[in-house]
């Protein structure tokens, strides 16, 4: 996202109707946002933006199709008041809704809609993790074939669990074959046992290796998709995790303003009052935190509210996703490493940077392991700073 783009989250819904193994979303209902609250929101949205600026508004859920009509009276609003803005539109959905009237209403827009469809892999993977809520299998319900042809490169994002960890690497590849880029990512704010799942993750890791060095035109999926580089990026005097709160802020049913949808009542229930209206200058990143002095700061997939979640505090990771993310950013300098290897030409001046930061990688990585639990286990002074 451009930091002058302007974006809002709207939670149009806490009703969904799948129930997935991994979903963080706690305090599902099936309550929904009114289009008098959305008028308020964007129009109050708008008032910072001018003709001509682009702004992104992001529907969410719940499954957001679950309340397709508000979704439309809030496009029919936007393009009538607000059409001398370059309103774009995205949304994540499990699919399972999509057809009929939803459908073409979707293809008269794909221009301005930038859909992903959530999708665990393989049929077996999607049923396991995502059924449906009333416990039948969900993935015979999705027409991708529209998803794929409607927007070219749709993502499918794929939620691996301990479930379906034993076929990650078939799921991400299945999810090419079908005409997707992959957006594979862990499931967070879930007990990861990491001594126990260790030696099946380096598996599926290691045919991924191997599926994306035989496919160098292929683009990594986005659990292994780093710019090594990064590595040598200097900390500077203000830090974060992530943009919640800041490039984005999202508003739940009643209209009421959260840092990003992980703080929300459909996720952490009545301790969101606690992050209403939140100062997120409290998410800025001091030397007192553990995770300010690692080299793979700007390469890690943290999140605020995941580890409020595992751990009790916004600023410290679970040791169990911190070891996992490591080992992603191992797999990728393997498979970076290889293809600058077979390209046969000669190196630029990028492959010896990315080679260089390979070298700092795999020496930091072999390093740390036996360190590492008791750097993250150090409950930081920052806990103070979440309350």
């Amino acid at each position: 996202m451009d930091k002058d783009q302007k974006k809002i989250m709207l939670i149009l819904t806490e009703a969904c109707n799948l129930d997935c193994v991994y979903c963080y979303e706690h305090f599902k209902s099936d309550k929904k946002m009114s289009f008098e609250t959305a008028k308020i929101i964007l129009d109050d949205f708008y008032r910072t933006s001018k003709p001509g600026d682009t702004v992104l508004i992001e529907v969410f859920g719940g499954e957001p199709f679950t309340n397709f009509d508000l979704i439309k009276q809030i496009d029919d609003y936007v393009m009538k008041v607000y059409n001398d803005r370059n309103t774009f539109f995205e949304t994540t959905t499990n699919g399972t809704l999509v057809h009929g009237e939803i459908q073409e209403w979707l293809k008269q827009r794909k221009d301005r809609y930038m859909v992903s469809l959530s999708l665990d892999g393989t049929e077996a993977m999607q049923n396991k993790n995502r059924p449906l809520l009333s416990g039948g299998d969900s993935y015979n319900s999705i027409d991708i074939d529209f998803f794929v042809n409607t927007w070219p490169n749709c993502q499918a994002k794929l939620t691996m669990s301990e479930y379906t960890l034993p076929s990650l690497a078939e799921g991400i590849i299945n999810l090419y074959r079908l005409g997707f880029y992959a957006d594979a990512t862990l499931s967070t704010g879930i007990d990861w046992n990491y001594s126990k799942n260790e030696d099946i993750f380096v598996r599926e890791l290691g045919k991924l290796i191997d599926f994306y060095t035989y496919n160098p035109d292929i683009k990594l999926c986005t659990m292994l998709d780093f710019d090594l580089r990064l590595v040598f990026s200097n900390l500077n005097k203000k830090l974060r995790f992530c943009g919640a709160g800041e490039m984005t802020k999202c508003y739940d049913i009643n209209g009421n303003e959260y840092p990003c949808q992980g703080f929300a009542p459909v996720a952490i229930g009545k301790d969101a009052d606690s992050f209403m209206n939140y100062d997120v200058t409290k998410f800025n990143i001091t030397d007192e935190n553990p995770c300010f002095k690692c080299k793979f700061f700007f390469l890690c997939a943290n999140c605020y509210s995941a580890n409020l979640v595992t751990t009790g505090c916004c600023h410290l990771v679970d040791i169990n996703l911190c070891y996992s993310y490591r080992l992603c950013i191992l797999a990728s300098a393997k498979i970076q490493f290889r293809r600058i290897k077979n390209k046969g030409a000669e190196l630029t001046e990028d492959d010896k940077l990315i080679l260089k930061a390979i070298s700092v990688i795999q020496e930091e990585i072999a390093n740390s392991k036996s360190r590492l639990s008791g750097v993250i286990g150090h409950v930081c002074d920052q806990q103070k700073r979440c309350k």
